[in-house]
Formats: structure tokens, C-alpha cells, sequence
């Protein structure tokens, strides 16, 4: 019985937090990168339906036209909007990813900075696959290209992303990492006194 609670750990953290904080900014990546694609299928679409749906004119005394103006002119103005609004939504989750971190002030052991350090290398790993696939539709000549041409501030966040999720990680491994709880610090001031 003694063994066993000497085996036992006192704390229950684990590395949940870790493994959280890295499926975060995994799956804001791949959020930003869905965000921009269906922002150049919806715009194309929306370019083609715009001008056909508000030029249809009159059917007997209903005024298609005026109709088409009103529901198609209003999502076309909200779709062009989006490319603003899918920029500021990615930023906003990457610094909202290193507040978090700050202010649940969660402190894991020490012995999972291997963890921390491998999970940042499968993190960077995977930002790269996102940029390369990224660029290749970027480059291309064709309507979806041109219209990821327009994202300037989302297409260079996803095209860079290896280097800003570094920085993110290195940032929040600071964070988590360097802080001493409260616990260890023996709540006497860190004077030891």
C-alpha cells in the first residue's frame, strides 16, 4: 500500500494542456486554409450569379431584377467583405492560442518538454505540407489562383506558417515552461525568506 502511493503522482496535469495547445493551432491552420479556398469558390460563384440574378427584369407585375438586388447584391457585398474577415478571424486565433496559454497559466512537469519539442516539430512538419500545397494552387493561373491572389494577409499567414507557428510554439513553451507555480515557489515572495 505504501509502494503504491509513492508510485502515485501528485499531480494529475499530465500533458493535456500541451497536446491542446497544439491541436489549437493545428486546426487553426487547417481552418484558415478551408476558410480561403471556399472564400475563392463562393467569390467565383458569386461573381457568375451576381450579374445574371439582378438583370432578369420583370415577370408580371414581380420585379426579378430588383428581387435579385436585393438578396444577390447583399451576399455578393458580404462575400467580397470576407477575405477581411477570414484575415482578421486567423490572426485573432493565433494570438488568442498564446493568451490562453498565458492566462489558464497552465505549468506542466519539466519531463514533457520532449513532448513539447516533438509535437513542435509534427506541427511544423505539417505547416509545411499545408504551405507547399498552398503555394501550388497560389501559383497556378487559374480563377482559384487569382482569387487567393487577393487574400494578401491570409495567403502570406498560410504561405509562412512553418515560421509564424514556430515562433507561436517557441513563444508558448516559454510560456508554459518558464513559469514557476505557485506551489513551487513556496508562496514566500521567490526570496526564499
Amino acid at each position: 500500500m505504501k509502494l503504491r502511493s509513492l508510485i502515485k503522482p501528485k499531480g494529475k496535469k499530465g500533458a493535456i494542456g500541451i497536446i491542446i495547445f497544439f491541436m489549437a493551432l493545428m486546426l487553426v491552420l487547417v481552418l484558415g486554409f478551408i476558410a480561403a479556398m471556399a472564400w475563392a469558390v463562393l467569390d467565383i460563384a458569386s461573381d457568375e450569379l451576381t450579374p445574371i440574378m439582378t438583370e432578369l427584369g420583370m415577370a408580371g407585375e414581380t420585379n426579378l431584377s430588383e428581387a435579385g438586388e436585393y438578396s444577390f447584391g447583399t451576399a455578393n457585398t458580404f462575400v467580397q467583405a470576407m477575405p477581411f474577415l477570414i484575415a482578421i478571424g486567423f490572426v485573432m486565433a493565433l494570438i488568442f492560442t498564446l493568451v490562453f496559454v498565458f492566462i489558464v497559466g497552465y505549468n506542466p512537469h519539466p519531463a514533457f518538454i520532449g513532448l513539447y519539442l516533438a509535437l513542435m516539430i509534427l506541427l511544423i512538419f505539417l505547416c509545411i505540407i499545408m504551405s507547399n500545397m498552398y503555394q501550388d494552387i497560389y501559383t497556378g493561373d487559374d480563377e482559384i489562383a487569382t482569387r487567393l491572389q487577393e487574400q494578401t494577409t491570409t495567403s502570406y499567414l498560410i504561405l509562412h506558417s512553418p515560421f509564424i507557428m514556430a515562433f507561436i510554439a517557441v513563444v508558448g513553451g516559454i510560456l508554459m515552461f518558464a513559469r514557476q507555480s505557485t506551489a513551487e515557489a513556496g508562496g514566500s515572495g521567490g526570496f526564499g525568506v
